[in-house]
């Protein structure tokens, strides 16, 4: 399917339906974008875990102290919906 326009004896393509290959190319760059979202707002999830609340991959258990993220509460939990809502949005896209 395409778009005509026409003017006297001419016409001019405007628009033309996009192909499947021009669709997985949109497909791949809006993964790509909402899966690097998803991989830095892990990346400093774990940036304010890291050090005080786990060492590595290991969670420190003699920690009395408890947890407070160095951004604050809110900016915290901002990250975490983050993370949340673009995982969520790349489970739904990928079953379309």
């Amino acid at each position: 399917m395409r778009l005509v326009r026409f003017e006297g004896d001419e016409s001019q393509t405007l628009a033309r339906a996009s192909t499947s290959q021009v669709e997985l190319a949109h497909f791949r760059n809006v993964t790509s974008n909402v899966v690097q979202d998803a991989l830095n707002a892990w990346s400093d999830i774990w940036g304010e875990l890291d050090g005080d609340v786990a060492h590595g991959a290991a969670v420190v258990p003699e920690d009395n102290k408890g947890f407070t993220p160095s951004c604050g509460w809110p900016a915290f939990l901002e990250k975490m919906w983050v993370l949340r809502q673009n995982l969520d949005f790349l489970a739904r896209f990928s079953r379309q």
